[in-house]
């Protein structure tokens, strides 16, 4: 098994899920809009962690079913991440596709948030940033760390433990130097830019590819 495995922030998205969302919850949720954009200009000025952002973001679903918050992932899909797809992402998953790849979305999105990036172009193999449950009900948090970085490459590992897969004829994509760990895993590292974007400089053995910003 040959995977293509693809980060989405800023790779298979023109945009940042996390910051759909929040922007999306600004709307959606009027009492608690004025918490979460206090919360942002502390985080803009340095004074707040991004973790503690992300848990105000989060709040609004505790107590939610498991049901109720996939709801919330289609409507902020619909509204704000259907578009952000880039033409050529669709593309290049197809294409990676009729070549015997098995397409893999590697994120630190929230899974009710990369689930319907996944439905939307196809994709059946997950790895997400998992939001917490007790008893049914939604913990409004993460469970675990969130799925960057080496805990991204490592969930990566984990999700296909036990399955025949061959690493070294296998394809990364990213944006972002923070997925060196997940390049790490494939023989094939790409670095995604947009058109008329500067780039970062990519490590050795990582190619360019440049998508459309659209």
């Amino acid at each position: 098994m040959r995977l293509a495995i693809f980060d989405v922030d800023g790779t298979l998205l023109r945009g940042n899920s996390w910051q759909a969302y929040f922007w999306w919850a600004v709307g959606e949720w009027p009492a608690a809009a004025p918490g979460l954009l206090a919360r942002l200009v502390l985080r803009k000025s340095g004074l707040l962690k991004a973790q503690a952002l992300r848990d105000a973001a989060l709040r609004p679903l505790r107590g939610k079913t498991s049901a109720e918050v996939e709801d919330v992932g289609r409507r902020v899909f619909e509204m704000r991440l259907r578009g952000q797809i880039r033409s050529e992402a669709r593309r290049e998953i197809e294409r990676v596709r009729a070549e015997g790849f098995v397409p893999v979305l590697a994120t630190g999105a929230f899974d009710f948030l990369a689930r319907r990036v996944a439905e939307e172009l196809g994709v059946s193999e997950v790895v997400s940033t998992r939001l917490g449950f007790e008893r049914g009900m939604c913990a409004g948090c993460i469970h675990g760390a969130e799925t960057r970085g080496e805990e991204k490459a490592a969930e990566v590992r984990g999700h296909f433990a036990g399955r025949p897969v061959e690493w070294a004829e296998s394809r990364a994509y990213s944006d972002d130097v923070e997925d060196a760990p997940l390049w790490a895993l494939a023989g094939d590292r790409v670095l995604v830019r947009a058109v008329g974007k500067e780039t970062i400089q990519p490590p050795e053995g990582v190619r360019v590819v440049t998508w459309a910003d659209d």
